[in-house]
């Protein structure tokens, strides 16, 4: 989505212990799997939980966006099992303990509204954030890390990227990350740069046969 920024992990660490039960479950499944905010509102207590009530290894979500029904699984890091467990916990002590109730329940025991979750982070990080912010944290953190791992070979960060985040092309998760022509413009003055290349040079030049 055009115009959301992505948050610093650093941030993302202190705000999750800074939000309700509800929310800080929301962040934490939406910044570590990066699925869509309409994927998130409609899990389920099964979704996430073994018969014995411990958090699944692999989460399935519903690829919306896809003519088939598809599930893209995920896993969710360790990390970040407190705060989702917090929340499954509280909401048993509700009384919201049948595998069918909705993780995160709106009114009525209706999926919590993407316009209700839109406004509560809006309010609290500020304009340029909504719900979209947890994918795009997503996105540009894993791009970095393919791109360390990867630093001779982009396209491959970008392919990781891309398929990390379920697109079918591409370009599309170039767009998604927001690499632009003036981007590609200073990587190619930054990698084909003489003078750089002389002094990173460990190794006299081949002889011409």
């Amino acid at each position: 989505m055009p115009g959301m920024r992505s948050l610093p992990l650093p941030e993302v660490l202190q705000l999750l212990d800074e939000l309700p039960a509800k929310y800080a479950c929301l962040a934490a499944i939406g910044v570590t799997t990066g699925c869509r905010i309409t994927e998130l509102l409609l899990l389920q207590r099964h979704d996430l939980l073994e018969r014995d009530g411990t958090l699944k290894r692999e989460i399935a979500f519903v690829k919306l966006k896809s003519k088939k029904l598809i599930h893209r699984k995920m896993m969710i890091p360790e990390d970040y099992h407190p705060y989702i467990l917090r929340h499954l916990q509280e909401e048993e002590q509700r009384g919201y303990d049948m595998p069918h109730n909705y993780v995160f329940r709106g009114k009525l025991g209706k999926p919590l509204s993407r316009i209700t979750a839109y406004n509560r982070f809006r309010r609290l990080l500020g304009s340029g954030y909504g719900t979209h912010w947890m994918r795009k944290t997503f996105a540009q953190s894993l791009f970095g890390f393919f791109l360390q791992e990867n630093p001779r070979d982009p396209m491959r960060a970008l392919d990781l990227t891309r398929r990390a985040l379920g697109h079918e092309r591409l370009d599309t998760t170039v767009k998604y990350l927001g690499i632009r022509e003036e981007a590609i413009a200073t990587a190619q003055n930054s990698v084909f740069n003489i003078r750089k290349i002389k002094s990173e040079q460990r190794t006299p030049a081949r002889k011409r046969l």
